[in-house]
């Protein structure tokens, strides 16, 4: 019982807030289009991103101790520890220089700040989940990298997968002051349409582009879960395929 009202009670807080996000009439706002294409492309490459460098750097320092490899993790922790808008500022002169400043690719990288510590933890800890020898028996099963991941290592991490993506998901789209700096009001993503939105008169605008701030997550996080069963039924099936025709 006191499960249930807890469960109740927490659904409200959450829920309840997002009741007043609904808009009375729906007009559809052309400059959305735009900037939900920009705002898709930047999840999607800063996603591949996180997952390319997270899982190398997570393999590579999961199983090794000693000063280089806390160092490492300090380094690689330091975004959590000072606040991400102090680094980026340094950044943007660097950025200016370098001619990445109101650029796609900029924003891009000063992202990977927020974000890649998070994905490096948790491919970590993933790893010491499986553990050395885990890891060390399906080198011996495939020793090919590339189908190592694919048929082994892969779907056993699918919900670090999972994790990882939501997670820049989240962080990519609450990023106001960084992409403004940055991006300089060039680069458009949804949170630079929605927060002055709601500073002016027109709050149906608005509360529109603050449910696709909503629904994008939801989205990318159920399509996920669709290729990754499907990636784990095509692995079951082909595996299957393998050991029946190594017992005939």
């Amino acid at each position: 019982m006191k499960r249930r009202a807890i469960t109740v009670i927490v659904a409200l807080l959450v829920l309840a807030p997002l009741l007043g996000l609904i808009p009375s009439t729906w007009t559809w706002n052309p400059r959305l289009f735009d900037t939900l294409t920009t705002t898709v492309s930047m999840i999607g490459v800063l996603t591949l991103l996180n997952h390319l460098i997270g899982y190398i750097t997570g393999k590579a320092i999961a199983f090794r101790t000693g000063r280089p490899i806390r160092y490492m993790e300090l380094l690689i922790s330091l975004p959590l520890f000072l606040p991400v808008l102090l680094l980026s500022f340094g950044l943007y002169l660097t950025w200016i220089r370098l001619g990445l400043a109101d650029q796609f690719i900029g924003v891009l990288l000063v992202l990977l700040l927020p974000t890649l510590p998070y994905t490096i933890r948790i491919y970590t800890n993933a790893f010491q989940a499986l553990g050395e020898q885990m890891m060390e028996q399906m080198v011996l099963i495939e020793p090919s990298r590339f189908k190592r991941f694919l048929f082994l290592t892969g779907p056993m991490m699918r919900s670090a997968i999972q994790s990882v993506t939501l997670l820049v998901t989240v962080i990519a789209l609450s990023q106001y002051a960084l992409v403004i700096l940055i991006g300089g009001g060039v680069v458009q993503m949804i949170a630079l349409e929605a927060f002055p939105l709601y500073s002016g008169n027109s709050l149906v605008a608005a509360k529109e582009a603050t449910i696709w701030l909503l629904v994008l997550p939801l989205l990318i996080y159920f399509v996920q879960l669709i290729l990754l069963e499907g990636w784990v039924q095509v692995v079951r099936r082909l595996l299957d395929g393998r050991y029946d025709s190594a017992r005939q």
